[in-house]
């Protein structure tokens, strides 16, 4: 029996053995995912440092799971377990630690394990296996769900693969030269990461963000050599955000100013190298696939696969063109040490700026826009004025945010810009401030759609906004929020909690973009009245929970809030709960 032939209990079974001999071993686990699909099982490994780089996560597995057909996946970690009331694990000065497990199959069963972990001085035991057949809601159980949504699916190419030998033979039959550079670079392929190897050990050792530089700049100028890079683009950006479980998401190093001499050092080696390859006959393209090669490797670990995807894709000419549209150029035209790095700053608009570099006529080329880590603009003008790079202020800076703005495709209204992008990565309870009330309220809001809609559901912790079966369900005391980090894609939902969280009831839902309008504007948020939803009979995709399990009363799990209740519906929407206990 293998994990492919298994049933999911038979291979949670297996894993839930094999957590147990590593962690009597080590006194630990690996947190991550393994996943299984029908031509193949791997591994990625889960690592996010803060709650925004949770959601990128969120979005990118899932996309990688549908493009890479993952029919299964068993994801385990250790996580704190609340046991006081009230308050949330991170918070409990009394919590408890266990291993969880959770178990998820496309369109069939899902299954929750944990085991509480003791320690005793330097000696960790985990306690028996808990197994339940109903597993708790929450995001990490959602990476094969696609949500709902009545607009057709975007078209996308399929994933790009690793080439067999029989690929190969048929390229080679049917394609003799492409087949002989695909052959040459990999040839050459292994031999840039020798040479930085042998920079590591000669002192360059702990400053990967310096090699990463380096070797972007001598990328760049191979990909000037060869033309237009659209045709390459899209494959090596898709492929890294297709492939978490060969390219960490997020940077695995410190992040580090690099040294100038260990860049100037590293690059005039890796110029040297393509040189000499060409000069021996060696293709353009195999040297550039030798160093794009190297590059994603390295670039993976310094800055993280899923920001140096979105680097590689400002190659593209599609890009540059939308920045030419409006009067802009990119600084991926530059040569690598050409022009003087300067920074937009516009008071009205702070903490976000531009950076980029203005060559030697005067013309400014963009790289991105930024947020200024400084309290107040002067303390930020201060900085950029220490620093030693150009400090552009007043109309010229704020023409340069404008056009930026412009191709982001975000036009807020001028005197909204900058609290929006003070708020930009901020979730709703962040922006609100919620405290225990609040989150009470979400929790009611949450389990009266789930029960409404006859869903089964049980409210997580780890998320901060209830996704329910796709659905977006957010406490509405007021109107529906909806804040700049909220998805434009996602259907909202939202459910009003009576004063006592004794009563809720469904408003209406609307899609994340239908609510950034101006006239729902308010200071930092989106406020949709009740009366601009639309109504529930409307709700896309409300035919397929027919399919889902139905909602059915469950007892709390570890690390999670919970309600206990005893309720019903009344006819005209609203859901009663006679008795609701808090707890933990």
């Amino acid at each position: 029996m293998t994990e492919k032939t298994a049933t999911l209990d038979e291979h949670l079974d297996e894993t839930l053995r094999r957590i147990r001999v590593e962690f009597e071993r080590t006194g630990e686990i690996h947190t991550g995912f393994q996943c299984v699909t029908d031509a193949e099982i791997f591994a990625v490994p889960a690592h996010w440092p803060d709650s925004s780089a949770k959601g990128a996560a969120c979005a990118a597995l899932r996309d990688s799971f549908r493009r890479r057909g993952v029919n299964r996946y068993l994801f385990a970690s250790e996580c704190w377990v609340g046991k006081t009331p009230g308050l949330v694990p991170a918070d409990d000065p009394d919590r408890g630690e266990c291993v969880q497990v959770i178990a998820v199959e496309r369109n069939g069963p899902r299954r929750y394990a944990f085991a509480e972990i003791t320690r005793n001085g330097g000696t960790a035991t985990l306690g028996p296996w808990q197994v339940n057949g109903d597993a708790p809601q929450g995001w990490l159980l959602e990476l094969l769900e696609e949500g709902h949504s009545d607009r057709a699916p975007k078209a996308e190419p399929p994933p790009v693969d690793r080439m067999s030998n029989a690929d190969f033979q048929d390229l080679a039959d049917q394609h003799p030269e492409q087949a002989a550079e695909f052959h040459d670079s990999v040839e050459i392929c292994a031999q840039p990461r020798d040479l930085i190897a042998d920079q590591m050990r000669k002192g360059a050792n702990g400053d990967p963000m310096a090699t990463f530089m380096a070797l972007e700049s001598v990328l760049l100028s191979i990909v000037k050599d060869m033309g237009s890079p659209n045709v390459l683009v899209g494959r090596f950006a898709r492929f890294l955000r297709d492939h978490p479980d060969k390219f960490p998401m997020f940077p695995t190093v410190p992040d580090q100013i690099p040294s100038r001499q260990h860049i100037r050092s590293c690059k005039a080696i890796l110029r040297r190298f393509s040189r000499e390859k060409r000069e021996v006959g060696h293709t353009s393209f195999a040297v550039f696939e030798a160093f794009m090669n190297m590059y994603m490797c390295v670039g993976s670990q310094a800055i993280g696969a899923l920001r140096l995807a979105d680097r590689i894709e400002g190659w593209d000419p599609e890009q540059q063109a939308k920045l030419r549209q409006v009067g802009l150029r990119s600084s991926f035209e530059l040569d690598d040490e050409e022009g003087q790095v300067f920074i937009a700053l516009s008071a009205d608009r702070y903490p976000i700026g531009v950076i980029g570099r203005r060559n030697a006529v005067g013309d400014l080329f963009v790289s991105r826009m930024v947020a200024c880590p400084q309290s107040d603009f002067a303390a930020a003008v201060d900085t950029v004025k220490q620093s030693g790079a150009e400090l552009i202020l007043g109309s010229e800076a704020k023409e340069l945010l404008c056009k930026m703005e412009q191709v982001k495709g975000v036009a807020p209204r001028a005197d909204t810009f900058k609290e929006i992008w003070e708020v930009e990565f901020k979730k709703i309870w962040e922006v609100e401030n919620w405290g225990t009330e609040e989150w009470a309220e979400q929790v009611v809001a949450e389990i009266a759609f789930a029960k409404i809609m006859n869903v089964q559901y049980f409210p997580d912790s780890d998320t901060d906004r209830g996704r329910v079966a796709g659905y977006r369900v957010c406490r509405a005391p007021n109107g529906l929020v909806l804040v700049a980090s909220d998805s434009d894609e996602d259907i909202f939902v939202a459910v009003k909690v009576g004063p006592t969280k004794g009563e809720a009831r469904v408003l209406g839902w609307l899609r994340g973009s239908e609510g950034k309008l101006s006239r729902f504007y308010q200071k930092n948020c989106w406020v949709i009245p009740p009366e601009a939803l639309h109504d529930m009979e409307k709700l896309p995709g409300k035919e397929g929970l027919r399919a889902m399990p139905p909602f059915q009363e469950l007892p709390p799990q570890p690390g999670a809030y919970g309600l206990a209740w005893i309720g019903w519906l009344e006819a005209d929407g609203r859901l009663f709960f006679p008795f609701a206990d808090w707890q933990h």
